[in-house]
This record gives C-alpha cells, sequence and structure tokens, in this order.
C-alpha cells in the first residue's frame, strides 16, 4: 500500500511539473520577457488576442512568442531555435519596405468605390477543398448556419478595421508541428474544415479570418529553399491583409515577390506549386517579363485578374510581379488607395442575402476582372494596362507622372492668361 501510494504521489508531482512546464511560454514584448498566460497589463488588446489565440497550441508543441518592434506581428518559433534575432531583422525589414510601398496614410484616404456591376444573385463555383491561403470567411465569423440580427459590413468577416489587428507568423520546426498547427486552427474556426484537406497538402498557409500564416522547416524536398525569403514573403502577405484585406490573387502575390526580389533580386517562395523549383527560376525575373511580353499586349495584362487563389501558374506569376512592380513604380501611393477600393468593392459584391437581415459570404468569390480594371483606371489612368504591358515589355519602368483622363471624361478647360503685372 505505501509503494503504491508512494508511485501516485509520483505520478501526481510529474503531472504537476509537466502540466506547469507545458504552459510556461517565454513571450517577449518591448525588450522585456513574460510568460504568456500572464502577459504585461499595458498591452494592447489587440496584442492580447493574438497571444490567447496561439498559447495553447505553443505550449502544447513547446514554442515561444516574440513580438516585433512595433506590435504588427507575433512571430511563434520553436524554444530551441537559435535565429530569433536574425528573423525579426528580416521582419522589421518587410514591414519598412511595406510602409514605403503601401503606406497607409494613403491607403486611409477611402475614396468613394468605381461603378460595380450588380452583385451576382448567384454565387458562382466555389473549390472545393477551399483555398489554404485565404478562405472566404462568413458574415457570422462561425460556421454554422447562424445569422446575425444585423449585416456586418466592416472589414473582413468582423468588426476589426483595417492596420489594427495583430498578425501570428509561424515557423513551425517540422511538417508535423505544421499540420498540427493548422488542425489546431480549424478546431477554433468551423468554416476552416474544407480549407484543412488541401492545407495538410502544403507546406505553408496563409490565412484573413484568422490573420495568421506559418509554414514548415526542414520540410521535405526543400533543396532550392531559403527561410529568410519565406519568412519576408509570408510577413508581407499578412501585412496586406491586416491593412487591405483580401485583395486579387496576383496583387497579394506580386506585392509579396516585390518585396523579396527588392531585397536582392531573387524568388524563393512559391504559394501552391508542387514541382521542383529550379536554381534558375529564383533569378532574371524581369529579363522573363520582357521575353513572356515580346508577343503580349494590355489583354493578356488583364488576364492575370482571372488568376484564381490556391493555383500555380509560372507565366502569370512573374507577370502578375511584373504588373505590381510598375503600379508601385508610379509613386504617390497610388496602388495603396487603389487596393482600398479594391477592398470597398469585395466588401459590397462578396455577399449574398441569407434573410431579410442577415447575409454571408460567398464561397470561392473572386472581384470579377472589370471591377478590377475600373478601380486600375481610375487610379492610374484610362490607359494602364497598355502604359503596364508597354513598360514590361520594354524592360524598363515607365513612370507616368500625369496619367491621361478617361476617353470619356469631358475635356478641360484652357487655362485663362493672367492679366497681372509682375514686378
Amino acid at each position: 500500500m505505501q509503494r503504491e501510494r508512494w508511485i501516485l504521489t509520483a505520478l501526481l508531482f510529474f503531472c504537476c511539473v509537466s502540466r506547469a512546464h507545458a504552459t510556461d511560454v517565454a513571450l517577449t514584448w518591448k525588450g522585456k520577457t513574460y510568460k504568456a498566460a500572464a502577459p504585461p497589463p499595458d498591452m494592447p488588446a489587440a496584442q492580447k488576442e493574438a497571444v490567447q489565440r496561439i498559447e495553447p497550441w505553443a505550449a502544447t508543441a513547446n514554442y515561444r512568442l516574440d513580438f516585433d518592434a512595433q506590435g504588427r506581428v507575433l512571430l511563434v518559433t520553436p524554444k530551441e531555435r537559435s535565429r530569433l534575432a536574425d528573423s525579426l531583422r528580416v521582419i522589421a525589414k518587410a514591414e519598412s519596405w511595406f510602409d514605403n510601398a503601401l503606406p497607409a496614410s494613403a491607403s486611409g484616404k477611402v475614396a468613394a468605390p468605381a461603378a460595380a456591376p450588380t452583385a451576382p444573385a448567384a454565387p458562382g463555383p466555389a473549390p472545393i477543398p477551399e483555398d489554404p491561403e485565404a478562405p472566404p470567411p462568413r458574415a457570422t465569423g462561425s460556421g454554422d448556419n447562424s445569422t446575425p440580427a444585423t449585416p456586418q459590413t466592416s472589414w473582413g468577416s468582423g468588426s476589426i478595421a483595417p492596420d489594427t489587428m495583430t498578425a501570428v507568423l509561424v515557423v513551425t520546426r517540422n511538417e508535423e508541428d505544421y499540420q498540427n498547427l493548422a488542425d489546431s486552427l480549424a478546431k477554433g474556426h468551423a468554416y476552416l474544415a474544407n480549407w484543412l484537406v488541401e492545407a495538410h497538402k502544403q507546406t505553408g498557409f496563409t490565412l484573413e479570418e484568422p490573420l495568421c500564416g506559418a509554414y514548415a522547416e526542414n520540410a521535405a524536398g526543400q533543396e532550392e529553399w531559403n527561410g529568410d525569403h519565406e519568412l519576408m514573403n509570408r510577413a508581407i502577405q499578412l501585412l496586406t491583409l491586416r491593412r487591405f484585406s483580401q485583395q486579387p490573387n496576383w496583387i497579394l502575390q506580386g506585392v509579396a515577390w516585390e518585396c523579396e526580389i527588392a531585397s536582392d533580386d531573387l524568388v524563393y517562395c512559391f504559394p501552391f506549386r508542387h514541382e521542383f523549383v529550379f536554381a534558375a527560376e529564383h533569378g532574371g525575373w524581369p529579363t522573363e517579363v520582357k521575353r513572356l511580353m515580346k508577343n503580349k499586349d494590355a489583354a493578356d495584362i488583364a488576364d492575370l485578374m482571372t488568376w484564381r487563389r490556391g493555383t500555380w501558374d509560372a507565366d502569370r506569376s512573374k507577370l502578375s510581379w511584373g504588373l505590381v512592380h510598375h503600379l508601385i513604380g508610379q509613386g504617390s501611393g497610388k496602388l495603396a488607395g487603389a487596393l482600398v477600393d479594391l477592398r470597398a468593392q469585395r466588401l459590397s459584391l462578396d455577399r449574398r442575402d441569407t434573410g431579410p437581415e442577415s447575409w454571408e459570404r460567398i464561397p470561392g468569390f473572386e472581384l470579377p476582372a472589370d471591377v478590377q480594371t475600373t478601380v486600375l483606371q481610375a487610379h492610374f489612368g484610362h490607359e494602364v494596362m497598355k502604359d503596364a504591358a508597354n513598360s514590361m515589355r520594354s524592360g524598363h519602368l515607365t513612370v507616368i507622372k500625369d496619367p491621361p483622363p478617361p476617353k470619356n471624361s469631358p475635356p478641360e478647360k484652357p487655362k485663362e492668361k493672367s492679366t497681372e503685372k509682375k514686378g
């Protein structure tokens, strides 16, 4: 009897120690270390929510949590991983580039949405399983058939304003942890059930709801792979979703690739690609764009707007980067302003009624190409596709300081000569 009591006491002690160790997740905030279960009192609600969302999984998988200097991104990495400082520098570099390329000041100037066709009465076909990079959230924010009494019309599927949510970026130690993370996210968001099937086939994802990205280090077949590039690409995707919500596939991917190329002229992140990546494919994208554009025109550029999420296309990937590169080069935050309008158009069109005062998002919704074109014309001029095609074909960035007005707009009145005398 005494021996059995001793064994029971030892087991209880071991369980208590293991439980205490499992919940002891290290958290760094503003240069100081805390326990994730007890974050600092002055931490804003958005950051606390991100910590609470990922802490249970991090405790079980033995990971640590570290905020970037600005509190926009919560980096989650294995406790034993030694490149934390380097990874935080990569994120800081990505944030600096992002704020220069797509400034918040420009994104804050919400213009009236450009004209768009009426939302379709019936939704289009939805891919099954859903896109693991960004599944379409329900307006209710849940996976059941219930609907809110009042329609939600704010950013994303809930009531989060742009640039206020904290992105969670997880670098998993292996594919097993990556899949366990996907399983954990799906348990907390029922609408991710279909997404989970496809996510298990990948080694990386970027979600809008919840705002989370992840990729597996040391995955099988990672011969032509660069962890810093993967981290930078995923961080840019999350920052884009955080500021502008879901965007057309060519924009979301093109912006991330533009940051990679701006860093060292190389691309290493190829979402949804399953075949082997050759060493020569990482560089030379400007030359490839010029070659691909040899026999293409503005109509071919507009075709990029039909590139669906969850698919890979080698030619479209390079041309998407070329178009984004051209648009960012126009300066003055023009592309950021266009993304604000695209966000507004998506909020307006990506919905279907489920009752007199309720609605939900349309599974697999893609913003129509003509809507995208109209928005770009409003910000870059009526000949934006032709200008972009010429720029990409020449291999040089053509900066248009004064875009021509739309053809249907009335001509400007001639300026009256001044009669004021100088001196």
